[in-house]
């Protein structure tokens, strides 16, 4: 990443910073007072999240092509890391460098845990692809048929393209350089099982049901097909997020959201603030809970 580009990035995520700390200031009597109606909400937000963050782990071990088996109560903790390192840094370049580092000293491979990152990456985007067209078909708006049949094209046209992508890898001879990496990307591909698959899926039914919570605990006026939206979109961000912690992004989807649901500005911006505090805490929690109790971190298994 060029010098420029870094400096841009990270006088951007300052800014943010201090933008949404000053608006925090200037509107907290009345962000103080929703938040005092909202426990209940928050404390079912963290409950939801812990369940995605282990569903999270799960599935990147089930990507994780290589004889040792780690188990994901050890694991989790690493993954909160990370989650955590993230606000550090974009591209989740933090959390994706906690768990290589952690995994290398249980003998995975650097080249192992970044397949499965990729792998949970593609598989996530491709199925908030379908999520986005249930999605849209979901709210009865007939102006939302043709977007999510372009989506439901979008998302077959991925399915078929992995077939055709394979069958040029077998045939694939020249140039050498690229023939020699043949295998690897051959790998990048496939190692896509059911069982991840339902692991992703049981993901954004998580994320939905966790925006519609909190959602209707703001008493804003949101149906499932409006929540699975929300879910593939943050979900969709947040795997190519440019800034730290994909600060802005997600507020905006979240702010926007709540003023076309019915809320008023401070509504929305109290409950953008309380997903993002959320999410902090449960990573916080999850990961000393695991300093805790997690020992060594170890529960590998070589086959």
């Amino acid at each position: 990443m060029s010098r420029p580009w870094r400096m841009w990035r990270n006088a951007a995520y300052v800014v943010l910073v201090i933008i949404a700390a000053v608006l925090v200031v200037h509107w907290w009597p009345e962000l103080a007072a929703i938040w005092r109606k909202q426990a209940l909400t928050f404390v079912g937000t963290i409950v939801i999240m812990i369940c995605g963050t282990l569903v999270q782990a799960r599935n990147f071990l089930v990507f994780l092509d290589t004889p040792v088996r780690l188990r994901v109560r050890r694991f989790v903790s690493v993954w909160a890391w990370g989650a955590l390192a993230n606000y550090v840094a974009p591209f989740q370049a933090g959390g994706i460098a906690i768990r290589v580092a952690w995994l290398g000293r249980h003998k995975v491979s650097v080249a192992d845990s970044l397949l499965a990152t990729w792998r949970q990456l593609a598989l996530s985007l491709w199925v908030a692809l379908a999520g986005l067209a249930i999605g849209l078909l979901l709210i009865g708006d007939p102006r939302g048929r043709w977007p999510a049949t372009v989506l439901f094209l979008l998302w077959l046209a991925a399915f078929f393209m992995r077939k055709l992508w394979l069958k040029w890898l077998d045939n694939l001879t020249r140039p050498a350089w690229l023939a020699n990496r043949k295998q690897l990307m051959h790998r990048a591909v496939t190692g896509l099982s059911p069982s991840g698959l339902m692991g992703v899926v049981a993901q954004y039914v998580l994320g939905t049901l966790l925006l519609y919570w909190v959602y209707a605990g703001f008493d804003a006026s949101i149906g499932f097909g409006q929540a699975l939206i929300l879910a593939c979109l943050v979900y969709a961000s947040s795997l190519v997020s440019i800034l730290p912690g994909n600060l802005g992004v997600t507020e905006a989807i979240y702010m926007l959201g709540g003023h076309g649901f019915g809320l008023d500005l401070a509504q929305a911006g109290a409950l953008a603030i309380l997903i993002r505090a959320a999410h902090v805490a449960t990573n916080l929690l999850i990961a000393l809970v695991g300093m805790q109790f997690g020992g060594d971190g170890s529960g590998a298994v070589h086959e």
